[in-house]
């Protein structure tokens, strides 16, 4: 006896991978670091770290180069975690916190 059995094959071409998901949070993360960095350039620029720095006698600006150097070893943590570790809501979260709340302390 013979068995025939039709099939179609669905394929499904839109939608993304785990691995495509997972990468996107890191992206969505790795990108906010970025740009908070960015405004925290902005900000240590400006008059007011400006002013604060003339107030110490810091000619040389050091108090600008410690946060400087501070902010980039804070975000530089929460980009070096691998890409799974964001898989999980509470770590995406929690380090997307994180990330703003370097940004903020340095307005």
């Amino acid at each position: 006896s013979v068995l025939i059995v039709e099939v179609r094959l669905n394929v499904n071409m839109v939608s993304m991978t785990l691995e495509q998901v997972v990468a996107k949070r890191y992206k969505v993360v790795a990108g906010m670091c970025d740009n908070i960095m960015l405004e925290i350039n902005k900000n240590i620029k400006g008059d007011e770290w400006t002013a604060l720095c003339r107030e110490l006698n810091d000619t040389e600006s050091k108090v600008k180069v410690v946060i400087h150097d501070h902010a980039v070893s804070q975000l530089s943590k929460i980009k070096d975690r691998g890409a799974e570790d964001f898989n999980t809501d509470k770590v995406l979260l929690d380090e997307m916190k994180n990330a703003l709340s370097v940004g903020s302390g340095v307005r």
